[in-house]
């Protein structure tokens, strides 16, 4: 049986491998409030304790977003910025060059 079911509890280390993020990304996501932890003692630098029903949860709270939708959307916003910064260019030329407006 994995070593993390049979434990009640897990420290930041455990809780990142579990949950297959860094110890940074677990620290961000408890001050997000996003992953429940405990704390040893009351004490501030007291380390946090995690149950794997908190990291389990933790999980199914983010939200995926599709990669190939996100690529779509991205690479759309570019076209229009960059159809944008063409326009703009070729106004300043036209007024530089002094010829009338394309209509």
């Amino acid at each position: 049986m994995d070593v993390f079911l049979k434990k009640l509890t897990l420290t930041r280390k455990e809780a990142a491998e579990l949950l297959g993020i860094s110890t940074a990304t677990v620290t961000q996501w408890v001050l997000e409030g996003r992953l429940k932890a405990y704390r040893v003692s009351s004490r501030p630098k007291s380390p946090y304790l995690f149950t794997r029903e908190d990291c389990q949860a933790a999980l199914l709270a983010v939200e995926v977003e599709p990669t190939k939708l996100r690529d779509k959307e991205r690479k759309v916003e570019a076209e229009v910025a960059f159809t944008r910064s063409q326009k703009e260019v070729n106004e300043k030329l036209r007024r530089m060059l002094n010829m009338p407006e394309k209509e």
